[in-house]
């Protein structure tokens, strides 16, 4: 028929195409349980060799096999082991496309208790650890048409709480060390871009969200639930994937819209 037009691809195929993460190896840290571990695994499903990081080898490992991912192990609040496993990359001249920065501490600590040790510890591991994997594997990255790195920070990087000063500015250093990353690392051909999770239902929370309540504390989130690693592993898979190939520089907010809705933020510290 004249004006006839070929059929559009099938959605499946479109989606395969741009979500597909097959050839590229990622390394993500802190991915032993909770975000990092379904990330990591959400790679793996989506076609990626994954390094999954643990502070100890054993549950690196464990980890590692229940996914099908190599495993690698070192403690990110010392410098010199951060090397030494970078060192261990870079001399096996292995493939590497994604870094993920998961790992992270908290200590919660209101001002009379705020310490330097506490302060130093916090960005020791949330802020300085990520600066320095993604600067020793750089040579990796720069070697990859698909080179990106993925930091986690957090809501609070601009939404303060209680006794939280030393993790919200840790992660808000993170994701302005993102944006710039973003500017620096752009004409190699890397992306550089943050997820910002709000309630998510991991072991760290666990207790915060028993103590309020999930009930009440779903009642302070507009999508009316608190989010999963798995919320977090999708958009992950987006922002690592072609499908976000020309993203970078950007802080992809994973809360179900908890940090818009903080008139009703207070309730929380009401049950503290």
């Amino acid at each position: 028929m004249s004006g006839a037009v070929a059929p559009p691809r099938a959605a499946d195929d479109f989606v395969r195409s741009r979500f597909d993460l097959h050839g590229l190896t990622a390394l993500v840290t802190g991915a032993t349980s909770g975000i990092g571990y379904a990330i990591a695994e959400a790679f793996v499903r989506a076609g990626a060799d994954v390094y999954v990081h643990g502070r100890g080898t054993e549950k690196a490992e464990a980890a590692a096999r229940r996914i099908g991912a190599r495993a690698v192990a070192c403690d990110l609040s010392d410098a010199s082991e951060i090397d030494r496993l970078c060192d261990r990359l870079l001399d096996s001249e292995t493939r590497l496309d994604i870094i993920v920065n998961n790992a992270g501490i908290e200590f919660p600590a209101a001002l009379p208790s705020l310490t330097g040790e506490v302060l130093a510890a916090t960005f020791t591991v949330n802020t300085f650890a990520p600066v320095q994997v993604a600067r020793r594997l750089l040579p990796l990255l720069s070697r990859s048409r698909n080179g990106s790195i993925l930091n986690v920070s957090s809501i609070h990087d601009r939404v303060p709480s209680h006794s939280n000063a030393a993790y919200a500015a840790s992660k808000a250093a993170l994701r302005m060390m993102t944006e710039t990353m973003a500017v620096e690392l752009g004409p190699s051909g890397v992306r550089v871009n943050a997820i910002a999770p709000g309630a998510i239902a991991t072991d760290i929370n666990r207790d915060i969200i028993a103590k309020v309540g999930p009930a009440h504390f779903a009642e302070l989130i507009p999508l009316g639930r608190v989010g999963t690693p798995e919320d977090v592993a999708g958009a992950a898979v987006f922002l690592a994937s072609a499908a976000a190939g020309y993203v970078s520089g950007a802080t992809l907010v994973v809360d179900g819209a908890y940090s818009h809705h903080l008139v009703r933020y207070r309730g929380l510290e009401d049950h503290s």
